[in-house]
């Protein structure tokens, strides 16, 4: 099994991903939780280290992660 995530600039497209995918959707807007804000927080340090990507919290907000088979 693979993990993966990808981000997202609006809730829509990662609703939409997320419904494809499956996943868990995380997002980082002044409405987040804690919890939800260290998940993502996470996430971003997940594309980093395995791909080297750097994520704009500010840009793309939304989150969706899931298991890929």
């Amino acid at each position: 099994m693979k993990y993966n995530n990808r981000f997202f600039e609006t809730e829509q497209e990662a609703k939409s991903f997320q419904k494809e995918h499956g996943g868990q959707l995380l997002h980082v807007t002044p409405r987040s939780r804690l919890q939800t804000r260290q998940n993502f927080a996470a996430e971003v340090a997940v594309a980093y280290n395995a791909r080297g990507e750097i994520i704009y919290w500010d840009k793309t907000p939304y989150c969706v992660a899931w298991n890929e088979r």
